[in-house]
């Protein structure tokens, strides 16, 4: 008998950002990879700061102020892979519950902050990463 299991049908809103973002970070602390980074972090106190930045920057609320890259300069032993298992994990959260417009969104921002960090810190990103820009379809012209 075959399995059928069903994708994802709705966009993410912004009332979704808390629980998936707990759900990712719940996944990434369990990662052998990326878990030592997260122990000294209280997330559930955290949390709503890394919302209002997800939240500004899909859905441009603006609640988010501060600099996320701060908090990274103490983080020691970075790679290139290290963010490449992040982005892993951010696209997969995603996609387990959600499509859309908002999750291509997320993940077109996950990979350019990812991008950004790494330059900032002198990590070269791994070979993998593409970031997607997005082009205002060209203006209708006569022919």
């Amino acid at each position: 008998m075959t399995q059928h299991t069903s994708l994802p049908e709705r966009d993410l809103q912004e009332d979704d950002l808390h629980e998936l973002l707990m759900e990712f970070y719940a996944s990434v602390s369990e990662d052998p990879l990326l878990a030592h980074y997260f122990e000294a972090i209280d997330m559930p106190s955290h949390m709503p700061r890394i919302v209002d930045f997800w939240s500004t920057l899909i859905f441009q609320s603006g609640r988010y102020t501060g600099n996320a890259f701060r908090p990274h300069l103490a983080m020691q032993g970075l790679t290139g892979a290290h963010f490449a298992r992040w982005l892993e994990t951010l696209d997969a959260t995603l996609d387990a519950s959600f499509a859309g417009e908002h999750v291509e969104q997320m993940k077109d921002f996950g990979r350019r902050v990812a991008v950004s960090m790494q330059l900032r810190l002198r990590i070269t990103p791994e070979a993998g990463y593409q970031i997607r820009i997005r082009h205002a379809p060209p203006p209708d012209r006569d022919p």
